[in-house]
């Protein structure tokens, strides 16, 4: 009688790995969440952009509360401390002490020549220049969006007559364009010999900037319009009698709510850095007005004798350009997983 042979092969053991998308998420990880939720979760994995976030955060409550700021530190930005008091500046005007002058008392130490207080004339810069590029952001922004959503949703002749109108106004060379025509907007305003208003500056670079700084993001929302409007939703809204306009701003826009976001974050850093361009060639804000390009300028002045004046506004416009581009990059990549490197 034959026993029963055992079958001694041994089977692999099974290893259950979680498997996880293209993007590095878990299958139904995001189950029962808003989109919102889910891009939350995706940027807070983000640790450059978390930290990124925190530093745009604390340079905007710098601005806004720059006043506060200023009288809690008993200093103001439209004094000229070094003419009060002679013993801060020595005979060629350069600020007494190591660092240009940094002490207790002057925390960033003082400009040359007039002896402003340079902590106090940063945080107003800082202020001065993010509010000016925000609302040329937002000129920008709205313009791009309303007319490359209505190219690419109407086409036809509107289509091109306004990209043709783009193409020449990308043709132009904008730095110089800047240069060239603010002060001809600032004279529509107020005549050449009359004192300037720092508002109507202010609406001068505002207007000149926005001109030449909406192309961009009109073209890419063109052709991001373009493939939405044959979709099943577009289709349906035309037969139920909407109008084109009623679709552009009712289906189209909040569908492409994502790329606004990404383009704004990534659109307001570059007005910060051109405003302070402008001041700093002489065409944008002017004193006594705090600015971080009037900074600059006063600093390359200087800097043979004093180095440090142009040290704290160089430091501050760096690391708030590189944060903000890297906030923007993480904002993309929360809002779009397709786009993670």
């Amino acid at each position: 009688m034959t026993t029963p042979t055992e079958d001694t092969t041994e089977t692999d053991p099974v290893v259950v790995e979680s498997a996880t998308g293209p993007t590095g998420n878990k299958p139904g990880e995001f189950l029962g969440r808003t989109p919102g939720q889910i891009a939350w979760s995706r940027f807070k994995r983000n640790r450059i952009g978390v930290i990124c976030a925190g530093i745009v955060i604390f340079y905007i409550l710098v601005a806004i509360f720059a006043p506060v700021i200023a009288s809690l530190y008993g200093k103001s930005p439209y004094i000229p401390y070094g003419t009060r008091d002679m013993s801060l500046l020595d005979d060629s005007g350069v600020p007494v002490g190591a660092g240009g002058g940094i002490s207790s008392q002057f925390w960033f130490g003082l400009t040359p020549i007039t002896g402003y207080d340079i902590f106090t004339k940063l945080i107003y810069g800082i202020r001065t220049s993010l509010g000016i590029a925000l609302l040329i952001t937002i000129v920008c922004a709205v313009l791009g969006i309303v007319i490359g959503v209505a190219q690419g949703y109407l086409g036809g002749r509107f289509d091109y007559l306004v990209g043709r109108f783009c193409d020449l106004l990308l043709a132009m060379p904008s730095q110089l364009f800047f240069i060239a025509f603010t002060p001809v907007v600032l004279n529509l305003f107020v005549p050449a010999q009359d004192p300037t208003p720092t508002y109507v500056r202010v609406l001068a670079i505002v207007l000149v900037q926005a001109v030449l700084g909406w192309m961009a993001t009109a073209r890419l929302l063109r052709g991001l319009a373009l493939s939405m409007r044959e979709r099943e939703y577009i289709e349906a809204a035309k037969i139920a009698g909407a109008s084109p306009w009623r679709i552009i701003f009712k289906e189209l826009m909040p569908n492409l709510a994502t790329t606004i976001l990404v383009q704004v974050t990534l659109l307001l850093p570059l007005m910060v850095t051109t405003e302070a361009g402008l001041s700093f060639l002489g065409v944008g804000m002017v004193e006594p007005t705090p600015d971080w390009g009037l900074m600059f300028q006063d600093a390359a002045n200087n800097y043979q004798n004093d180095l440090t004046y142009l040290f704290f506004p160089g430091l501050s416009l760096t690391i708030f350009a590189v944060a903000f581009n890297l906030f923007g990059d993480a904002v993309r990549d929360a809002l779009d997983p397709k786009t993670i490197r």
